[in-house]
């Protein structure tokens, strides 16, 4: 039997039979209950197509907004530890007891060394970063020319900052050209931010009983669809000064 040293998480299994678990801090799942596992394969390292496109590069650079369980580093590392292609990710997380649980109970995690705010890990070709913090602070701190972002936060109502156009403006500025930014939301105010911070927003899959979600790039054209939608919607953009006073 597992040990758990968390205090701020119920642990939960989701339907597909994988761990997730509930924050009592934010007071939201980490996960779509339909599927932890099944949910990350299919919102970020299928949506940001992460095999296809790390395969084809020496060094690839993922960002993931929310180290939770670790099901986002778990999955990326299954799906390309056999490629020849050297994968940098650096995941921001506030609460440090999840870390030490995944030191304690998950070997991918198990040889994780602390220096100064980080965790950081080498397994093979994967480079694990794990920034510590204030993720909006912090963020200032990673490196640039990401490939690919897991926008994996809390949602709108429980942590409205990590979804304005100035956060999305950060990540932009972050970010290669070929990036592509998913995330499980396809709230039209968090679009309006993403679109008002210069990213060009395109439908992703349905997922659990979320009718849809979306994907984000730094070139090409925004679906027609989405931005006659997001022309006739009231949803206001989500700003920094706005955000204090958001709910969905």
């Amino acid at each position: 039997m597992q040990k758990t040293n968390l205090k701020n998480h119920d642990l939960i299994i989701t339907e597909d039979g994988s761990q997730s678990a509930f924050s009592k801090t934010y007071g939201e799942n980490f996960h779509n209950t339909t599927g932890a596992a099944s949910e990350t394969l299919a919102h970020y390292v299928e949506g940001c197509k992460i095999v296809e496109r790390a395969q084809e590069q020496e060094d690839f650079r993922i960002l993931e907004v929310g180290l939770g369980l670790g099901v986002g580093v778990e999955k990326t590392y299954e799906a390309v530890k056999d490629l020849n292609c050297n994968i940098h990710f650096t995941t921001l997380e506030i609460d440090e007891e999840l870390v030490l649980h995944l030191k304690e109970t998950n070997t991918l995690f198990s040889d994780l060394e602390k220096q100064g705010d980080d965790y950081v890990g080498v397994v093979g070709s994967f480079h694990l970063r794990i920034l510590l913090g204030d993720a909006r602070e912090r963020v200032k701190e990673c490196m640039k020319n990401i490939n690919a972002i897991y926008q994996d936060a809390f949602s709108p109502k429980r942590n409205a900052t990590l979804w304005t156009t100035e956060w999305f403006k950060d990540l932009y500025e972050l970010s290669a050209d070929d990036c592509i930014m998913s995330t499980y939301s396809s709230s039209s105010s968090i679009r309006k931010s993403m679109l008002a911070a210069g990213w060009k927003i395109k439908k992703g899959i349905k997922f659990g009983k979320k009718r849809s979600s979306t994907r984000a790039y730094m070139t090409g054209e925004s679906d027609s669809d989405i931005i006659e939608h997001l022309e006739r919607s009231p949803a206001i953009t989500l700003t920094d000064e706005n955000a204090k006073d958001y709910h969905l």
